[in-house]
C-alpha cells in the first residue's frame, strides 16, 4: 500500500500489480474487539548517514467505495523530524526553506502530492527522497508457480521492462541476460557454483524452441530453457523447462530475481522454500544472500519460509541478514521479533543445536501452538 500510495493511486489494479491478494476493503483493516479503525495509517522511515538525512513519510488511506479505490486523507513528509510538507484534504502546506508553489490537482488519489513536490526537478535536498520513493514504488511480491515458470500458463498481470512476471513467466528471457558462457558466470556468481546446486545439470542455455526438444502440444515462446543432463546418454539428454524438475526452475528464478538489473530494488518472495528439498533450500539461501550482496544495486528482499533448514543457510551474524519470527498474540495482534545472536543463542550452538532445530523446538518463536 505504501508503494502504491507513493506512486499516486491505491486501488485494486495497483495492489494486484504488486502481488497483493485482493480482498474486500474491510479485510485490509485491523479487526479487533472494541477497536474501531476507520482508516489505515502507514509510515516509512529511511536515512542517509553520510548526509545526515532522515526522512519520514506517512499517509492515511481509506476506501471510498466497493471498487477497491482508496482515498488519501493526509500525507506528510519530514526531514530530520522537521515537517517540510503535508497534504490534508488536498490542501498543500509547506514549511521552512522547502517552499513550493506548484499547482496540484484536486482529485483525491490522482497524484501523490509528496511525490510531485519532490520530483527530480526540485532542490537537491529532495534527491534522497526521490531515490528511495522510486525504489519503493517498484515493490512487488513474487509467488512463483511451476506452471508459470515453464510458461505453460500466462500471468495476466503486467510485467515492467519485459521482466519476469510475479509468478515466474518469461524466466528464460530474464536468464538470457545473466548467462555468460564465455566467462562462465551467472550474473554475479560463478556458473559452476550455481549448477552445483542441482546435481544433474551439466549445462544450461536459452534457445529457440524446436520439435526435437519440445512437444508440439506445449505452448511456446520465442525463447525457452534447455538443460543438459550429464548422467544421461549424450544423444538423449536435453530437457526444457516443461520437463525439468520444478526445484531447478525455482533455483534459477530466485537467483535471477536477486541479480537481474530489471528486478525491483525492493521485493518480497512468498514461500522461499517452495518445491525445494530441505538441503537444497539451505544451500540456496546461502547462494541467494551471496547474490544479493554482490549486486551493486543492493536490492532489499523480504522472504518468508516454513522450512527450518532455510535458517541454517543464513548468517545472522551479518547485520545485512535479518531473521524475524512472526506470531499472533492472544488478542490477535501480529508480533514481529528479530532473532539476534545472543549469549543464550551461542550457548545453544555450543550444544550442537542449529537455528533450524532451535526454531522447531520453539526457542525462536514463529511456531504454531500444536
Amino acid at each position: 500500500m505504501l508503494s502504491a500510495a507513493l506512486n499516486g493511486a491505491v486501488d485494486n489494479e495497483a495492489l494486484q500489480r504488486r502481488g497483493v491478494r485482493l480482498g474486500t476493503p474491510q479485510l485490509y483493516k485491523s479487526s479487533f474487539e472494541n477497536v474501531d479503525l476507520a482508516q489505515i495509517d502507514l509510515s516509512v522511515q529511511w536515512q542517509n548517514v553520510k548526509q545526515n538525512e532522515q526522512w519520514n513519510y506517512a499517509v492515511e488511506l481509506e476506501p471510498t467505495n466497493n471498487t477497491g479505490t482508496w482515498s488519501y486523507h493526509a500525507e506528510s513528509l519530514q526531514l530530520n523530524n522537521q515537517l517540510i510538507l503535508q497534504r490534508k484534504n488536498n490542501k498543500i502546506e509547506t514549511y521552512g526553506k522547502h517552499q513550493y508553489n506548484d499547482a496540484f490537482p484536486n482529485d483525491e488519489g490522482a497524484k501523490a502530492a509528496i511525490h510531485l513536490a519532490l520530483s527530480e526537478s526540485k532542490p537537491a535536498s529532495g534527491k534522497l527522497f526521490s531515490e528511495f520513493s522510486s525504489r519503493l514504488k517498484s515493490y512487488a511480491i513474487y509467488t512463483p508457480t511451476t506452471a508459470m515458470l515453464s510458461d505453460a500458463v500466462t500471468d495476466m498481470r503486467s510485467i515492467s521492462n519485459n521482466f519476469m512476471g510475479l509468478s515466474g513467466n518469461r524466466l528464460a528471457y530474464a536468464m538470457l541476460d545473466l548467462i555468460d558462457t564465455k566467462n562462465e558466470t551467472y550474473g554475479y556468481l560463478d556458473l559452476d557454483e550455481v549448477l552445483d546446486l542441482l546435481d544433474w545439470i551439466e549445462s544450461i542455455a536459452v534457445v529457440s524452441p524446436t520439435t526435437d526438444i519440445l512437444s508440439p502440444v506445449v505452448p511456446r515462446l520465442q525463447k525457452i530453457l534447455s538443460f543438459t543432463d550429464f548422467l544421461m546418454r549424450k544423444d538423449n539428454n536435453k530437457f526444457t523447462a516443461h520437463e525439468a524438475s520444478e526445484g531447478s526452475l525455482y533455483v534459477f528464478f530466485l537467483l535471477t530475481l536477486a541479480m537481474h538489473h530489471y528486478a525491483p530494488s525492493i521485493f518480497a518472495v512468498e514461500n522461499f522454500d517452495q518445491a525445494l528439498h530441505p538441503r537444497l533450500a539451505r544451500a540456496l539461501a546461502k547462494s541467494f544472500c551471496k547474490a544479493i550482496f554482490a549486486n551493486p544495486h543492493q536490492p532489499i528482499a523480504f522472504l518468508t519460509s516454513h522450512n527450518p533448514l532455510v535458517l541454517d543457510g543464513l548468517n545472522i551474524r551479518d547485520d545485512r541478514v535479518r531473521l524475524f519470527a512472526i506470531d499472533r498474540n492472544s488478542k490477535g495482534y501480529t508480533t514481529i521479533n528479530r532473532v539476534t545472536v545472543t549469549e543464550e543463542l551461542l550457548e545453544q550452538g555450543k550444544k550442537g543445536l542449529t537455528l533450524s532445530r532451535l526454531w522447531v523446538m520453539g526457542y525462536l518463536g514463529g511456531v504454531p501452538a500444536l
